[in-house]
């Protein structure tokens, strides 16, 4: 009798124990949970050249580099033709406006766009002066409706003197470092986090009465969790830019944070057809065993009671 108390006893502790750490190994999961899901759709970000290269024009302002453009041109008329400062800044005030000015500044754009974002070790130099050729022609034009008769080779020379731009110099740094290092950090993350769900996905299954339950309650976890951050991204996105270009930055950062949410999506996809095959697999057998379990419980309880009451006697 003494034996079967003792035992009894024992199983009663381990029960309590078990059921005092699972909040906290619930609790680590759910962290874990967060950590993987933010990492993985942070490096999928980071892999994403035209997302990357739409925030990175986006953030980018380009009045400051159409202006520079445009007074580059204008250094190199006064220097090439002998016009007065007031004469090109003419010049170039009435081109600017051409479609094909409004083409060239735009393939300019995306040529710097892509030297900020290229790879470390790639080319980060811009040839302005490739990009402004298509300009001489309306360039002539302008000067020849102003009554200034300068030689078209003069006007080309004049845009071939302009010198390459480098942007790897100086204390910026290019997008595409950035990103590098970033995606290095956010796999090491993504492992560790990976590594952890998994440990605790374990331990609360170890510590479950119901493992095909918790199974399904993990995978529920799961998928609910990267639904909620999906919404969570595309209303943050909007939040960040609501009138669609409030800001270069903001218009920026809406992009980056309202892309790549098809991550979620697929995790939340994955997570919830395992809980629904679990369901359809095991649910009514695990009821059937849960039902079976506490009709056990209520019959050792009760047994429990005689055996105290004719002590008693």
């Amino acid at each position: 009798m003494n034996h079967q108390t003792r035992s009894q006893t024992e199983s009663g502790r381990l029960l309590g124990a078990r059921r005092l750490a699972l909040p906290w190994i619930l609790w680590v999961f759910g962290l874990s949970t967060t950590l993987l899901l933010v990492g993985l759709w942070g490096r999928a970000v980071t892999v994403d050249h035209d997302a990357i290269g739409r925030s990175t024009r986006a953030a980018l302002s380009t009045d400051v580099v159409t202006d520079r453009v445009y007074d580059l041109i204008g250094d190199g008329l006064v220097g090439a033709t002998g016009i007065s400062e007031e004469e090109a800044g003419g010049v170039v005030d009435e081109i600017r406006h051409y479609p094909e000015a409004e083409a060239a500044m735009d393939a300019l754009v995306d040529d710097v766009v892509s030297a900020l974002i290229a790879s470390p070790g790639g080319d980060m130099t811009v040839d302005v002066a490739e990009a402004l050729s298509p300009l001489v022609p309306s360039v002539v034009d302008e000067l020849s409706r102003r009554g200034v008769d300068v030689p078209r080779d003069e006007v080309e020379s004049a845009v071939d003197s302009i010198d390459p731009v480098a942007l790897d110099g100086g204390a910026t740094i290019p997008v595409g470092t950035v990103t590098e290092q970033a995606r290095a950090v956010l796999t090491r993350g993504v492992v560790i986090a990976a590594s952890i769900l998994a440990i605790a996905g374990a331990l609360a299954v170890g510590v479950s009465e119901e493992r095909w339950s918790m199974i399904r309650s993990l995978a529920t976890r799961i998928a609910f969790s990267a639904l909620s951050f999906a919404a969570l991204f595309r209303l943050g996105g909007w939040a960040l830019d609501p009138d669609g270009g409030r800001s270069p930055l903001r218009r920026s950062g809406a992009i980056l944070v309202g892309s790549n949410l098809d991550v979620f999506l697929v995790v939340a996809g994955l997570a919830g057809i395992l809980a629904a095959a679990i369901w359809i697999v095991r649910g009514p057998r695990s009821v059937t065993v849960s039902r079976s379990r506490m009709e056990d419980d209520t019959v050792t309880a009760g047994d429990e009671t005689s055996t105290q009451e004719l002590v008693q006697v």
